[in-house]
């Protein structure tokens, strides 16, 4: 009797150490989110993991080996589907089914395994899926179209947006009519189109804004539609509608010496502040005038009028006027100043020199007077009368340059204390040029350095009399 109870016990204490050894190391149980859907739908459930093991954490990978008959994967998609716990942990994994080849309607189980990595265990959760409907089968074929769509990401609302659209017939299913359906905040259109069995389509659609589209951030959905039925899952891009703060041509008025341009500067920013820079030149700059009243700024070797604006119902017009009346006046005088000098100036030129000086007592002792008369005009010049004059104090003889002509009179003037030299010259020729010279001493020498006064002629041209003068000749010690 002690034997039989000794051998109960221990077949008890067995019994619960096999239980405790072969407890799971983890449990697995689904629950339905989506589980009845027409062809075109998918199916979702949530898998609920409980980690038993108390001291290691786990990895669990979720997979199904019903494929390609049906489709297990998450969105976004992550591959392989895992699930991370640490001990004692719980945790979910939304999954996504997808009947890939399911052509009938009624219920279909789904196997969908969860295996640990730590302890290698498996559990099978098979999931329940109802296919409600199948009309939107075609010919016994799954609509199938990959459809991509490219649209800018930044979009200024000025220019035209362009969007392509590539549309893949997967099977033989033909599509007379199509509608792929464009929609946004900003963006409402509808597009029409025909897809053959097995064909590549690019399609292309310019859509526009209105100029003064505030900045935003949208989203384009792009459905694709046959006999009013969608056939893929919408596609999803984020656009965004940028700032602009710049100025527009509104109109150039141009006459001969002054021009008008208006400009308009526009914001798409409410309430914009801030500056408006044109760009212009040095020159343009220096006749141009600008409304409101602008400021001149130079930013990397380019010129500019800048404004300081704050915008009041997005815009703000400008008016930049180029006037060259003044720039053309300031011509003709220089012009007529130029035209009434060679009217007006002396046709004859004197030039007078000092050369052959010589030095005594640390003074200048005696020099050569020159002087160099020319006919510049262009008629021929009569009874030329040249006089120079010098300190009454020096005498006048000696030998003169080769060429040159002598004094024709010397004549001293007692009172002034001065003496004059004179030549008298028939006439010159148009371009004609004489050399006139004398030579003149001291009897004491000159220190330091002076200037002799410039000698004066008269003479006729045009039955008129006029008279010329020379420079002041510069003697240094």
């Amino acid at each position: 009797m002690d034997f039989l109870k000794r051998f109960i016990a221990l077949i008890v204490v067995f019994s619960v150490y096999i239980s405790i050894a072969n407890a799971a190391s983890f449990e697995a149980t689904i629950v339905p989110i989506e589980d009845r859907i027409v062809i075109d739908e998918f199916a979702k459930f949530r898998i609920d993991i409980s980690n038993n093991l108390k001291e290691t954490k786990d990895e669990y990978r979720i997979y199904t080996l019903d494929f390609p008959i049906w489709d297990v994967r998450t969105e976004p998609i992550l591959n392989p589907i895992t699930l991370e716990l640490g001990p004692g942990k719980e945790g979910s994994v939304e999954i996504v089914v997808d009947p890939l080849k399911i052509k009938d309607i009624g219920t279909y189980q789904v196997n969908v395994n969860v295996r640990s990595r730590a302890t290698s265990d498996v559990i099978s959760v098979p999931l329940k899926v109802t296919i409600l409907s199948t009309s939107l089968l075609i010919g016994g074929y799954v609509p199938t179209v990959i459809t991509g769509i490219d649209v800018p990401e930044r979009i200024d609302p000025r220019n035209d947006i362009p969007i392509k659209i590539s549309l893949n017939n997967q099977n033989i299913i033909d599509y007379p009519e199509l509608t792929i359906k464009l929609e946004s905040n900003l963006i409402k259109e509808t597009i029409s189109a025909k897809l053959g069995p097995k064909e590549d389509k690019l399609l292309s659609y310019t859509a526009t804004l209105d100029p003064l589209t505030y900045p935003q951030e949208d989203k384009l959905v792009v459905a694709l539609l046959f006999n009013n039925k969608s056939i893929i899952n919408p596609i999803v891009r984020r656009i965004n509608i940028i700032d602009y703060a710049e100025p527009e041509l509104i109109n150039e008025d141009k006459n001969f010496l002054i021009s008008k341009s208006r400009y308009n500067f526009v914001s798409n920013k409410e309430g914009y502040e801030g500056i408006f820079k044109l760009e212009t030149t040095l020159f343009d700059s220096i006749f141009s005038s600008t409304h409101p009243k602008s400021r001149i700024a130079t930013e990397n070797g380019k010129r500019y009028f800048v404004f300081d604006v704050k915008l009041e119902n997005n815009s703000m017009e400008v008016t930049v006027t180029k006037n060259f009346i003044p720039l053309l006046a300031a011509i003709i005088l220089v012009i007529t100043a130029v035209i009434g000098y060679y009217a007006l100036r002396s046709p004859l030129i004197m030039l007078k020199e000092v050369s052959n000086i010589i030095k005594s007592e640390g003074g200048v002792s005696a020099m050569t007077i020159v002087l160099h008369i020319r006919n510049r005009g262009q008629n021929k010049l009569n009874e030329i009368e040249v006089n120079d004059y010098v300190h009454g104090l020096v005498s006048i003889g000696g030998d003169v340059p080769i060429g040159a002509l002598q004094p024709t009179k010397i004549l001293k003037h007692e009172k002034k204390g001065t003496t004059m030299v004179r030549w008298v010259i028939d006439g010159l020729e148009p371009s004609e040029e004489r050399v006139l010279a004398y030579r003149i001493k001291s009897k004491l020498s000159i220190l330091g350095s002076f200037s002799l006064q410039g000698a004066k002629a008269s003479f006729k041209s045009n039955g008129k009399f006029f008279t010329s003068s020379s420079n002041r000749a510069s003697v240094s010690e």
